[in-house]
């Protein structure tokens, strides 16, 4: 009886996480359809903090990576901290300690076209001031191709 309850209790938290996805997915199409730049960030990361605990084959992105990841606007208005740490993603409000990388945006249209592009072209936003950024920029190029693969997923064209 006990193992029965355990196995109920695990795809109950399952098929929770993937309703959650979903909705996820959606407000992320939505915030992509609207140019809900203010939204765009902390739902990306939301859903992208899901889809880790559900796909084992999007896990394989962060597989073994411990990183931390700040991102603001250049008025600290906006901040989210995103923490890769054994095998998954938590997202702060909270200030981090340490980053591997913050990127610095001068608006949320400056992230929204910096992530959502096809191909991203990182050197061209730092030239054009739209962003900054301090730490590795690999990690930066990591998180652009998730942010991407995510809205693909989005979209149904994964």
């Amino acid at each position: 009886m006990n193992i029965l309850h355990m196995i109920q209790g695990l795809i109950n938290r399952l098929f929770f996480r993937r309703t959650r996805a979903n909705r996820c997915f959606d407000q992320l199409l939505l915030c992509i359809e609207e140019g809900a730049t203010d939204t765009f960030l902390t739902t990306l990361l939301n859903l992208m903090s899901l889809v880790i605990c559900i796909d084992p084959d999007f896990r394989l992105n962060i597989k073994d990576f411990e990183a931390n990841y700040v991102f603001k606007d250049k008025h600290n208005m906006a901040y989210v901290a995103a923490e890769f740490k054994n095998n998954k993603l938590k997202v702060k409000q909270k200030q981090a300690e340490h980053f591997e990388l913050m990127l610095t945006f001068n608006d949320g249209h400056s992230l929204f076209k910096l992530l959502l592009s096809e191909s991203p072209d990182i050197l061209d936003a730092v030239l054009n001031q739209e962003v900054d950024f301090s730490g590795n920029i690999n990690y930066l190029n990591k998180f652009a191709y998730m942010a991407m693969r995510l809205r693909l997923m989005a979209m149904g064209k994964m």
